[in-house]
């Protein structure tokens, strides 16, 4: 028994070592594809990624100083999609990286908060 618990411990935690990450090409040309898998691929990552960045914000970054990613009340996911591809678009150097940074990315130069200092302006 601790031998089949040991196999399958080894088993389990060696496949994280072979992950790959998916690229920002992979997950471009998933957007583009019309086909239903592909799409369902491209609108979960990119609305996974969307929503650990809020909870993350909401959650363990109570100050702002780390996810700095304020989305405006109401937008839809086609928009965030949207947006991800025009801005991956217009940085073709950074194809190659992971999607999940590139997304990350896209949204805090799209939907960045305000500064403290813009807050203080408005009140």
């Amino acid at each position: 028994m601790k031998t089949y618990l040991l196999l399958l411990l080894t088993c389990f935690f060696s496949t994280f070592s072979f992950a790959k990450s998916i690229t920002n090409q992979e997950l471009l040309t998933a957007c583009k594809d019309k086909s239903p898998a592909p799409q369902n691929f491209c609108y979960g990552f990119i609305i996974a990624t969307s929503n650990a960045a809020q909870f993350y914000r909401n959650i363990a970054d109570t100050q702002g100083e780390y996810i700095r990613i304020c989305f405006p009340n109401g937008i839809s996911n086609q928009e965030i999609v949207s947006e991800y591809i025009t801005w991956i678009e217009k940085n073709p150097s950074l194809m190659e990286g992971p999607a999940f940074i590139g997304v990350s990315a896209s949204f805090s130069t799209t939907y960045s908060c305000p500064s403290k200092k813009e807050n203080k302006a408005k009140q």
